[in-house]
């Protein structure tokens, strides 16, 4: 409401939010908006589907195109970022355990080299063929998600995309696994699905939920 209030002339958004709100807000929102800069991955994934639809109201900059921010920020900072994360969230070793990383963009190959790092056992969901390819070329093993679901410890969607774990894959999952999503929203997991296959959910950790399904399993969703 502030920066609105502002009537600025140039918006420097984190994911779409601010260029979202202003074109539900119709035109006089707009004030005299000039144009803006996009970050984050997502955020450009929006910004391209409204500027296809023809309701992007003004020109955005891609900073996220920018080979200082994918190569650097994206990789190394969102990569260590996310382990952290996830570490401070549940003081998991990761050593040993199987990590699921959805998505082998820049950020998800600094968040798998990461993980391999730390001792991790790296698989890798991937649809994009080529990227796939890096990934078996970077010693990961890769596969669908059906077939990795089932021996995931810790799944991590890092895509962009949305209901990337989807309900046949939560209906997969192993008792305990941890799931999280380390994209700008929180679509990349079908918390609906989640939710209709919970009988009972219970915050075990700050920022972590226990969701107990009908057969019994567990599944620890993070930062919900």
């Amino acid at each position: 409401e502030a920066v609105l209030a502002a009537r600025p002339h140039f918006t420097m958004d984190d994911g779409g939010d601010l260029v979202g709100e202003l074109h539900r807000r119709g035109q006089d929102a707009m004030g005299d908006i000039r144009g803006g800069t996009e970050e984050t991955t997502t955020g450009v994934i929006r910004l391209r589907a409204m500027a296809q639809a023809g309701v992007l109201r003004f020109p955005v900059i891609s900073v996220n195109g920018a080979q200082t921010k994918h190569l650097f920020d994206n990789r190394y900072g969102t990569g260590q970022s996310t382990i952290d994360g996830l570490i401070r969230a549940t003081n998991l070793l990761l050593a040993g355990r199987t990590m699921v990383i959805c998505g082998f963009g820049w950020c998800g190959r600094g968040l798998a080299s990461r993980a391999r790092g730390m001792g991790a056992q790296v698989v890798v969901t991937e649809v994009e063929p080529v990227r796939a390819l890096e990934a078996v070329m970077e010693g990961y093993r890769v596969m669908p998600l059906a077939d990795a679901a089932p021996i995931a410890d810790v799944i991590i969607t890092v895509t962009g995309d949305c209901n990337v774990v989807d309900r046949r894959h939560l209906e997969l999952v192993k008792d305990g696994c941890v799931i999280a999503n380390s994209g700008h929203f929180n679509s990349e997991i079908n918390l609906a699905a989640l939710d209709s296959l919970t009988t009972k959910v219970r915050e075990v950790r700050p920022e972590v939920a226990e969701h107990t399904m009908g057969d019994g399993r567990r599944v620890f969703l993070l930062a919900e």
